[in-house]
């Protein structure tokens, strides 16, 4: 079975997102770590199909040492190095050695996605020779990695520590459940087995990475006997290979909601709103099914700014956005798409059903207390544009944002705080940027 776990030895930065989403088709689960001494030991003890060590990496010489470890214990392991500006010269030296490439960071998810098939295709023919010299079974710590190798979900990776550890220690019952270490909103719990936790006698593993307590689990026996015949060994691998992999997955979770919210409101950022728009115009396409689009625009919020200081600003941008978040529906997209601006798609929702959202949304701002922390201003108000795809001028996501925006800025015009359609726009000068529709 081909090795499913990759090493990045290297300082965290802008690259990890970039090789979380060229692996993510291999499905293959990312190790990370800042420190040589630590790398060094999971290198020995995961065997990772594919090493990605940073050039400059802290108390490395040179990247090509690693390639001693590796060849000493004959890991199944290929290495890449990446480096801001490595010398051509150099380079070649490295794979002369025996490194399978260098990359430049920023990495190319394109071009470590073809070095990664490349290298799982070869692992084969590795693994075949070192099968034909095993002697018996492969010890139950190697088994405790594969069962956790690949999971890179916190779901299922705590569905897959709840499995082995049964299967590792005979528990009549598992529990496993994220600790205080785990990120925002990643809490969660998983269970195996029928027994109640009050008819048994339980053993509680911590999982603690990094000065951080991740997760614990928790067995419960239906003997007591059973419960304190546990080898010890067995539990403490088990407990640094879930910790490993969760770690891990904590990681990636964090990467991604980097990549995807917006730091200070937590809603969608423009980018994820412009991949949504596209995707929803193309499904209500398909199905002739409605969709709407509303932007909506804080009113006079430049004064906000200018009189109370940025840091009111925030606190103003986040009420709003907390009010967004509950007026919308479960399956519409709240976004901001900019400064003080935010966008919310909604799907299957015609431009009437959307215009009742858009007022119960400036009943909620008007209902709602600002923060306490907020000095004494006036609340702020939203102007507020709707446009749907059954309008004559949209023919694509574009032409639907735009129709939104003029909307939204014709709320503007016409004093603010209210809800302007789409359809509103005849007669209004609209029909002199009409070829902008078109373009």
């Amino acid at each position: 079975m081909t090795s499913k776990k990759v090493l990045i030895m290297d300082k965290y930065g802008p690259d990890f997102g970039r090789i979380a989403k060229a692996l993510r088709p291999f499905g293959l689960a990312l190790m990370w770590t800042e420190s040589l001494k630590e790398g060094l030991d999971l290198l020995a003890q995961a065997r990772p199909a594919l090493l990605l060590a940073g050039q400059n990496l802290e108390g490395l010489a040179d990247p090509t040492d690693l390639l001693g470890v590796i060849q000493a214990k004959r890991l199944p392991t290929q290495m890449v190095v990446i480096g801001q500006e490595p010398d051509f010269d150099r380079a070649m030296d490295w794979v002369a050695e025996g490194v399978f490439a260098v990359l430049r960071s920023p990495v190319q998810v394109g071009r470590l996605r073809r070095l990664a098939g490349r290298i799982l295709d070869n692992l084969g023919l590795f693994e075949t020779m070192i099968q034909a010299e095993a002697k018996g079974q492969e010890p139950g710590d190697l088994l405790i990695y594969k069962s956790l190798a690949g999971h890179t979900d916190v779901g299922p990776l705590l569905e897959a520590i709840c499995d082995t550890a049964m299967g590792l220690t005979g528990a009549d019952r598992v529990e496993a459940f994220t600790g205080p270490g785990a990120p925002q909103g990643s809490h969660m719990s998983v269970s195996r087995g029928d027994l109640r936790p009050s008819e048994g006698h339980g053993k509680t593993i911590d999982f603690r990475w990094m000065g951080s307590h991740l997760a614990s689990v928790r067995l419960i026996f239906a003997q007591k006997v059973a419960a304190d015949g546990l080898r010890q060994s067995s539990l403490d691998e088990l407990s640094f290979a879930g910790a490993l992999f969760l770690g891990q997955a904590f990681r990636l979770e964090e990467a991604l909601m980097m990549a995807s919210r917006d730091p200070l409101t937590g809603l969608a950022n423009r980018r994820v709103f412009l991949d949504a728009i596209n995707r929803e115009y193309c499904l209500a396409k398909r199905h002739a099914s409605p969709l709407s689009l509303l932007t909506l625009d804080l009113d006079h919020f430049k004064n906000v700014n200018d009189t109370f200081g940025h840091q009111t600003g925030d606190e103003v941008l986040k009420w709003v956005s907390g009010v967004i978040m509950e007026v919308v529906r479960q399956g519409d997209l709240p976004a901001r798409i900019g400064g003080e601006e935010f966008s919310v798609i909604l799907p299957r929702t015609s431009l009437d059903q959307a215009a009742i959202l858009a007022q119960r949304l400036k009943d909620a701002l008007a209902a709602t207390p600002l923060p306490g922390r907020c000095p004494e201003l006036a609340k702020p108000t939203v102007s507020q544009g709707l446009a749907c795809i059954e309008h004559f001028l949209v023919n694509s996501p574009q032409d639907l944002i735009y129709c939104s925006d003029q909307a939204m800025y014709l709320a503007k015009r016409e004093g603010r705080d209210t809800v302007r359609l789409a359809t509103d726009l005849a007669g209004k000068n609209f029909f002199q940027d009409a070829q902008y529709v078109f373009q």
